[in-house]
């Protein structure tokens, strides 16, 4: 019987995809709740949410467990309905600096509010 390279790889990637899911699913709660504990949420008081560094980290683990779910999504989206491997591969690069740019970004913004 022939050996079949990366038989593992849809498993890892849906284990993958769930683990984002479910850290969306307690992250997003949570900060909402932290989020309505404030009086106000003027300018001010919204810039002061993000100033201690554990919310800081809370939320680049949050912006990281979004852009991981949907890389993993395109990647299924991809593989299934675009066939061509040249396209799939431009399109692979494409969104893979999109969503590393928006990394880039949201580190920017995080560590900018002080």
């Amino acid at each position: 019987m022939p050996h079949v390279a990366g038989a593992h790889r849809g498993l890892n990637a849906w284990l993958w995809q769930r683990a984002s899911a479910l850290a969306l699913a307690i992250g997003l709660p949570l900060f909402l709740i932290y989020a309505a504990c404030q009086p106000v949420l003027d300018y001010a008081s919204w810039r002061s949410l993000f100033a201690p560094l554990f919310v800081k980290v809370g939320a680049l683990l949050f912006i990281a467990a979004m852009l991981v779910h949907a890389w993993l999504g395109l990647r299924e989206v991809f593989i299934d309905y675009v066939h061509r491997l040249g396209l799939r591969l431009a399109l692979y690069f494409a969104f893979g600096l999109l969503y590393l740019g928006c990394l880039v970004w949201a580190v920017a913004i995080l560590w900018g509010v002080s």
